[in-house]
């Protein structure tokens, strides 16, 4: 199946919708999740671990499948969901063993000019979660068109993580070019941020940007300053950032290829 058909499946639905969507996909797969769920605040995580059963050691996959009020939510973050389930197709019959969680709740509860708070799903599964049965965490943000993985937030003393070295390999095998960046968590961040408060630092964001808008996110990067930012002086997010959570973040705009691109790199990173 393509996996774009999986981002219009979840395109222009309320969250809910969006969750149904993914339960009926994983139930064609022969799936069955687990769905942790938390009443207040309102949070439903789905949760699929290949092969099923406890007391092993597991790479985690994540992606949020909520969107922004108004918004269609395709590269944000459809496009990563889309990803997820296809790894689940490929993963479903295999004996590596994955975890797959699909994150509710991730875009901001509140938002204000100079801060944004969101990220509940994953703040509630590190919560109520034995984290030691996790090996690395890598979590996909806009895997839907470009054809350069941005893998972040890295810092300069965080060159040599394992789950780093793990990427660049990976990425190596498939000609895929590869920058790695720290991006402050007050500017922009994503589902990793609960595993690092946790303290595990093997715990990246995956997301694939076009190679031509590599250098204006690098010169954006390393202008980035708390003072111009609580100013409102920051500068414009280049595409395709420019349009999430807008009502341009549409499906048009993606591509099978992209989303292939990043189905491949997490199947090398579980070859090895």
């Amino acid at each position: 199946m393509p996996l774009m058909d999986y981002v219009r499946a979840l395109e222009g639905k309320d969250n809910r919708s969006r969750a149904q969507q993914v339960l009926a996909i994983l139930g064609g797969l022969g799936i069955e999740p687990a769905c942790q769920e938390c009443r207040f605040p309102r949070i439903s995580n789905i949760i699929v671990d290949l092969p099923p059963g406890p007391g092993v050691k597991r790479v985690l996959f994540s992606a949020h499948y909520d969107a922004v009020p108004g918004s269609p939510g395709a590269n944000d973050n459809a496009s990563g969901v889309a990803v997820l389930l296809g790894l689940c197709h490929e993963q479903r019959h295999g004996d590596t063993p994955v975890r797959v969680i699909f994150f509710d709740r991730e875009e901001p509860w509140l938002r204000t000019p100079v801060l944004c708070l969101g990220l509940l799903g994953s703040l509630y599964y590190t919560w109520k979660s034995d984290l030691r049965d996790v090996a690395a965490i890598y979590n996909l943000e806009f895997c839907g068109l470009g054809d350069f993985l941005g893998v972040w937030p890295v810092r300069t003393g965080e060159v040599n993580l394992p789950a780093l070295r793990g990427v660049e390999r990976a990425a190596a095998r498939l000609g895929l070019p590869l920058g790695a960046v720290h991006i402050p968590w007050f500017f922009f961040t994503s589902d990793h941020l609960p595993f690092r408060l946790r303290g595990l630092s093997n715990a990246l964001t995956l997301s694939l940007l076009p190679a031509h808008q590599v250098p204006a996110l690098g010169r954006l990067l390393t202008g980035l300053c708390i003072c111009k930012l609580l100013a409102g002086r920051q500068s414009a997010l280049p595409e395709p950032l420019s349009f999430i959570h807008t009502r341009e973040d549409t499906s048009t705009r993606l591509n099978e290829g992209s989303l292939r691109l990043m189905q491949s790199l997490l199947l090398e990173l579980l070859q090895r």
